[in-house]
């Protein structure tokens, strides 16, 4: 029988991050992690940067939970790390990444969170917190709605956070390899409510919280995601195949590749051209779409319609779109693209900020961030849906605050109202694209 211990937060090798040689071997026993939440996770911190820190296959980690995490600090290195992860007692369930490029920090060191849990039979009801859908692309074949494809998921997500780094790693290979119980394990992860068969057509899908206002699993649909499960194997493996650092988002599940997550349109441009604004977009595939709305707005509150264009209906092939506004506002506003199907559901699909004819275009999102006391007030004009790690270090280098914030396109205002003792802090507010950083004094008048 292996052996269990239920753990809060272990840190392999010494507290300050000296990268030693030694690895973490369970010895045929398993660890239980369990009770994090998003206010207090836990972690077990694995300080090694090396990808020989672990040894495979001797016993594992039970995580179970988003926010039961392996912090590895990998730093900017490479190789093929593996994450010991399995499911109670039985199974041995590993996640594996192959780091091809490594990644970019700004100082200290960097690390990847991972933690992976079973899910009910449907999904939407355990979503990751930063995933607000489980649409399909196709809602014909949609199960168990026309919005949730669900039964057409593998009950299962993973969330791996490399979010401690200015450009993330590159994946290389395989990529990330996902293992997850097959139809012949209990409990099986693949049968039940799901679609019968669907094993065979797997592929691996990650969402990205940064386009328009819903976030998209299916802007990016991987690219060897291969099914492995022998005979009367009970774990099933699928491998994600390269990934670039644009696309390490977070949370990250299997789909079955005849009904994907949603896919979006691929390109949304508005520009000038003698005074009038040319509007045009790229959709990849379209089912069931009647037709196109472009509204325009200066404030996200009041929205005037440019104009509509009929859809192509079901196609599998790239379609281009032009539509024009012979009167465009003046200043900063914004073009929302909206998609109206034959059963007269309209979801928005992509918005874009435009300067008017004659203006200096934003291309950049700008920050800025000012305090009151406590009170930290940070401005951030967004050239489109984002996501953003923000963190406070005092004096002495140690974060007392480390916080992610969705932002909306055009205008935000985040507040922290924080309660540290008076001093001097160092704000930082990042993400894949933009780096921050402002010195406070806090509580000081």
């Amino acid at each position: 029988m292996k052996k269990t211990f239920q753990i809060v937060s272990i840190l392999l090798l010494s507290a300050g991050l000296a990268f030693g040689q030694a690895a973490i071997n369970f010895k045929n026993g398993y660890m239980v992690q369990h009770g994090g939440t998003r206010a207090k996770p836990i972690y077990l911190v694995i300080g090694n940067a090396a990808s020989t820190a672990t040894v495979p296959g001797n016993g594992w980690i039970v995580s179970e939970g988003e926010y039961n995490m392996v912090r590895w600090y990998v730093d900017q290195n490479t190789g093929t790390y593996v994450i010991p992860f399995g499911y109670s007692s039985t199974y041995y369930l590993p996640e594996t990444m192959t780091i091809g490029t490594a990644g970019i920090h700004s100082g200290g060191a960097a690390w990847i969170d991972f933690s992976t849990y079973h899910t009910p039979a449907l999904n939407s009801r355990a979503m990751p917190q930063d995933v607000s859908n489980m649409g399909p692309i196709i809602p014909a074949n949609s199960q168990p709605t026309p919005i949730d494809d669900s039964y057409q998921v593998v009950d299962r997500f993973w969330m791996d956070s490399a979010a401690s780094y200015f450009a993330k790693p590159a994946l290389s290979g395989n990529g990330l390899t996902f293992s997850y119980i097959s139809k012949n394990g209990t409990p099986s992860e693949v049968n039940g409510t799901n679609v019968n068969n669907i094993e065979q057509f797997f592929l691996a899908q990650r969402f990205n919280i940064t386009i328009a206002s819903k976030g998209s699993w299916g802007d990016w649909l991987g690219t060897a995601g291969t099914d492995v499960v022998n005979g009367p194997a009970t774990i099933g493996t699928v491998s994600s195949g390269t990934v670039s650092g644009a696309n390490f988002y977070r949370s990250w599940t299997l789909s079955n590749s005849n009904s994907p997550l949603p896919i979006d349109i691929s390109s949304f441009t508005a520009q000038c051209d003698n005074g009038i604004v040319s509007i045009q977009w790229t959709s990849q595939s379209e089912l069931n779409n009647q037709y196109y709305t472009v509204k325009k707005t200066l404030d996200n509150v009041h929205f005037e319609t440019v104009g509509t264009i009929p859809g192509e209906g079901t196609s599998s092939l790239p379609k281009n779109y032009t539509m024009t506004d012979n009167a465009p506002l003046a200043g900063t506003s914004y073009y929302f693209l909206y998609q109206t199907d034959f059963d007269n559901n309209t979801t928005m699909v992509k918005a874009i900020p435009f300067t008017g004819c004659g203006g200096t275009a934003i291309t950049q999102t700008t920050i800025n961030a000012f305090n009151t006391t406590s009170l930290i007030t940070i401005e951030i004009n967004s050239i489109e849906a984002d996501n953003y790690s923000i963190s406070l270090t005092n004096l002495l280098g140690q974060t007392v605050l480390n916080e992610n914030h969705a932002v909306a396109l055009g205008s935000n205002e985040v507040l922290l109202n924080t309660s540290l003792s008076p001093g001097i802090y160092f704000l930082n507010v990042k993400n894949a694209k933009n780096n921050y950083t402002k010195k406070l004094a806090l509580g000081i008048k």
